[in-house]
């Protein structure tokens, strides 16, 4: 919808809410009723007009022209989703970066100044934050950038973890050269696409005793899903990739790991215990500082 359009709306609106015809409006403003059905079909009043319009109709310019006013109290929520709806989806990646962005950067408390993120980098650059209540990563150069962020419970990350068998299986599973191989190759596929163990070997070079036994470990973690086709005399079991999320993020951040993180922008370190809690509820103890110079101490 255009300006003119809202500005007609609101005016009709407003003044109907008021319970004010045409002619009565027109008496107030001094003007003719023609040209109140002019304003309110195919122009707008003289510049002069416009603040006494607003005075008429017990309103503001802003709220005839459809212009939000934002409350001394700003809605922060609101502002970010009115700035995501606001940007073409082919634009919201690099726009949701730089709003991140900026929230990590204003977590710093050496630095009064609002964040932007530069268009490129010379090195491999990754912005962190750490403190006692969230951890943050973000990779900031252009050809792959991601933002991670993790509010840390009151009793640490390690309550989530519980029994960490699975996690143990599903990291022996990565350490496997074979199984990256094929999790990126079934990750390229588009959706609902269907994959034999067979085509698997054979695209990839593996032995199929080898597919089959990293399919079904994938298949366990619920990260394959299967179905049975009879295409053949004998039914042929094949399997779809779920694309699931935590494991692309799982093996992008390995790779981050396995770098060496050596620039950083910024490093906001506000911490005092990490991630992790001791599991019986104690506090570890705080590492005993140098007092600062004494009064005349030379």
């Amino acid at each position: 919808m255009d300006k003119n359009s809202i500005f007609r709306i609101n005016l009709v609106k407003r003044r109907k809410a008021l319970g004010l015809t045409q002619e009565q409006l027109a008496a107030r403003m001094n003007v003719s009723p023609q040209a109140v059905s002019k304003w309110e079909n195919s122009s707008y009043p003289d510049g002069e007009l416009l603040p006494q319009l607003a005075k008429e109709l017990n309103t503001s310019l802003d709220s005839l022209f459809g212009v939000k006013v934002m409350s001394s109290e700003r809605d922060i929520e609101q502002l970010v989703d009115d700035e995501m709806r606001a940007t073409l989806p082919e634009n919201r990646s690099e726009k949701f970066m730089k709003i991140m962005y900026t929230a990590l950067c204003a977590c710093n408390p050496n630095n009064d100044t609002v964040a932007k993120l530069r268009d490129s980098y010379e090195h491999e650059t990754y912005a962190g934050l750490k403190t006692d209540r969230e951890l943050a990563l973000s990779r900031l150069s252009r050809d792959l950038r991601y933002f991670c962020f993790l509010e840390i419970p009151e009793n640490g990350v390690n309550s989530y973890f519980g029994d960490t068998t699975n996690m143990i299986r599903l990291f022996n599973t990565l350490a496997d050269g074979d199984a990256i191989s094929i999790i990126s190759y079934l990750g390229a596929s588009v959706r609902n696409k269907m994959f034999s163990t067979a085509m698997i070997s054979d695209k990839l070079g593996i032995a199929p005793e080898k597919v089959q036994h990293i399919i079904d470990r994938l298949d366990r973690f619920g990260l394959v899903w299967r179905v049975s086709a009879d295409i053949s005399d004998q039914p042929v079991i094949l399997y779809g990739y779920t694309h699931q999320i935590p494991l692309t993020l799982i093996l992008v951040l390995a790779k981050t790991i396995t770098n060496y993180i050596k620039y950083m922008d910024p490093n906001v370190e506000e911490w005092s215990q990490g991630a992790f809690r001791r599991e019986n509820g104690e506090q570890d103890e705080v590492v005993p500082q140098v007092p600062w110079w004494g009064e005349g101490e030379l």
